[in-house]
């Protein structure tokens, strides 16, 4: 098991998700959003939460507005830019490009919220999205995104072995020399240094994921690709904790992968409580810092172990993000904890019997060991934790 983190720390980002109301309803989408969703999130609350999220230590580098589809209402959008830019935020829009429809209007559009503020722009699009918006639409709107002067991101869902670019490049009549794999962790070591290279800016930058079996996308289950638990690796997960979602009614979500439907990546409500209470309960659970750590995988296999008659789905899981959410369904926050506490410390008093004995030991038990040494760590990083005056506080909260 491997315990080590990616090399590249991602930056802390803010997710708000102000509405659930899309133009289209595709087929895969976990959060159920769509032309008759409504749900939206009051612009009260919303500036709050930018104007309270200045404030945390550490400051969030990046607001991005999600959905749904943000765009449907520019000038909602237009006006958290604006609180955003003033408060010193980066910001990003998840858009589906659907003000592509029109040249004129989709130019004025991005062009109006630029000059609010908006830093940057991350586009879904797939074979789910063609389904409701051609191709032409998409093209027509990363072509004003490039005139613009934006980088064209783009988030795309595979569920098919093959070629990411060569699909893509089928898909939506894009040629593959136009596009290029995006490397985030080269990203944002570049955006450290001032190195982003020129073809960010006129060029698809490319990055595939497969589906989370949620919401729409659980009622088509001949659409999942999936694999065993064991062909996943035991990678680390930094999207956890760094990329938290508040969704359209104040629910605080540690992750978006869970669609707002896994009661253990629910933290707490920002009607209820300020978002510095919530991200600092959200720090301390073990279930997100051993995501971190350990990785999804990883994250599966200790519930299973200490819950025996949660064992693997038999055909396997659609993503990584997938077996994920899977580990913890049904289960609520102080359960998940409870359970990775015991894993932690059923492998701290083994490193103990390590330390006792003496001569070689078989390749199987010497992986428990590596697990076991990793587990010591993230105990004694849990006692420094809790130590802090804020960490006791916390402790307190949600024990």
């Amino acid at each position: 098991m491997n315990a080590t983190g990616n090399d590249v720390q991602r930056p802390l980002e803010l997710g708000i998700m102000f509405t659930h109301r899309c133009p289209i309803a595709c087929r895969h989408c976990g959060i159920l959003s769509g032309p008759d969703n409504f749900d939206s999130m009051a612009m009260e609350l919303a500036e709050r939460c930018i104007t309270e999220a200045a404030s945390l230590d550490p400051k969030p580098a990046t607001i991005v507005f999600t959905g749904g589809e943000p765009m449907m209402y520019p000038h909602h959008l237009e006006r958290l830019l604006g609180v955003a830019n003033l408060l010193g935020f980066a910001t990003r829009v998840i858009t589906n490009g659907f003000w592509g429809r029109n040249q004129a209007t989709g130019r004025r559009i991005l062009y109006r919220l630029q000059l609010a503020g908006l830093d940057s722009l991350n586009f879904s699009a797939d074979k789910y999205h063609l389904e409701f918006l051609p191709a032409e639409v998409f093209r027509r709107a990363i072509e004003i995104a490039w005139e613009a002067g934006f980088p064209v991101i783009v988030n795309t869902v595979l569920n098919m072995p093959g070629d990411p670019v060569a699909l893509f490049s089928q898909l939506y009549g894009i040629p593959t020399d136009k596009i290029r794999l995006f490397d985030e962790d080269e990203f944002i070591r570049q955006v450290a240094t001032d190195t982003v290279p020129s073809e960010l800016t006129h060029m698809v930058n490319l990055s595939f994921g497969r589906l989370v079996g949620l919401g729409r996308a659980a009622e088509y289950p001949e659409e999942h690709y999936r694999s065993e638990l064991a062909t996943y690796s035991y990678t680390p997960c930094q999207e956890v904790v760094n990329r938290p979602v508040i969704y359209p009614d104040g629910s605080f979500q540690a992750c978006c992968c869970a669609g707002g439907k896994i009661a253990s990546f629910t933290v707490g409500n920002v009607r209820e409580r300020s978002l510095a209470d919530l991200f600092d309960e959200m720090r301390m659970r073990t279930h997100f810092r051993f995501i971190n750590q350990f990785g999804p995988r990883a994250l599966h296999e200790a519930i299973a172990e200490m819950s025996p008659e949660r064992s693997c789905a038999p055909d396997g899981y659609a993503s990584i993000c997938d077996a994920c959410v899977a580990a913890t369904k049904g289960l609520c926050a102080k359960e998940v904890d409870a359970r990775l506490d015991h894993w932690l410390l059923k492998r701290f008093l083994e490193k103990d019997e390590i330390s006792a004995g003496s001569g070689s030991r078989p390749p199987e038990l010497a992986e428990r060991d590596d697990e076991s040494v990793a587990a010591v760590d993230f105990l004694d990083a849990s006692r420094r934790l809790a130590a802090s005056t804020e960490g006791m506080k916390m402790f307190h909260r949600i024990t």
